[in-house]
């Protein structure tokens, strides 16, 4: 068939018209797949995952279980049994940016005071957002922002109006690994 194309030509137009093709179907297929995954992320997935907790209407951090029979206090798993009480959740909101995050802390004393990270807390910091801590019995209370570091990323938080506080206890000669005074 003759219709004045010279067949090079028809080829080359042929190429191209897949090569546009198959460009097209490459960036239609990756944006179906970032929207489904972007979905899937947000709703938790197919299913949805279910921790255990001590006490399912409190949730809370993780709580010690009993020391396995025949160990010694000191080592790994005494030190992680006593620091577990003082450890926390914080849940941070930044106003208006919209910007979230989740971090651990712990507890430094009766009076509040909790150290974490200043990645943590930075937007709440500086917009003004909100700061939730959840204690390891499943309660939760606000926390302001204290102080923060940027260089060493730590910072300290307050809470007001939380009573039996445990805070973590530091240098604690028995919580040192191969120290002679362990019990």
């Amino acid at each position: 068939m003759d219709d004045g194309i010279p067949t090079a030509r028809r080829r080359s137009r042929g190429r191209r018209t897949f090569a546009v093709g198959a460009l097209l179907l490459s960036v239609l297929s990756a944006a179906a797949g970032g929207l489904i995954g972007s979905s899937l992320e947000r709703t938790g997935g197919l299913e949805a995952v279910r921790l255990s907790q001590p006490d399912p209407s409190r949730p809370g951090p993780p709580q010690p279980g009993p020391p396995p029979p025949g160990r010694p206090p000191g080592n790994a798993t005494g030190i992680a049994a006593r620091a577990l009480p003082s450890v926390v959740i914080l849940h941070v909101t930044g106003t208006g940016t919209g910007e979230q995050a989740t971090g651990t802390g712990f507890v430094l004393d009766t009076r509040g005071h909790i150290l974490t990270n200043n990645h943590v807390v930075a937007p709440a910091a500086s917009a003004g957002g909100r700061i939730t801590v959840t204690f390891g019995s499943g309660a939760t209370a606000r926390a302001t922002v204290v102080g923060r570091d940027t260089g060493y990323d730590l910072a300290v938080v307050q809470v007001h109006g939380v009573q039996d506080l445990t805070p973590l206890p530091l240098d604690s000669r028995r919580d040192r690994p191969g120290s002679a005074d362990r019990n």
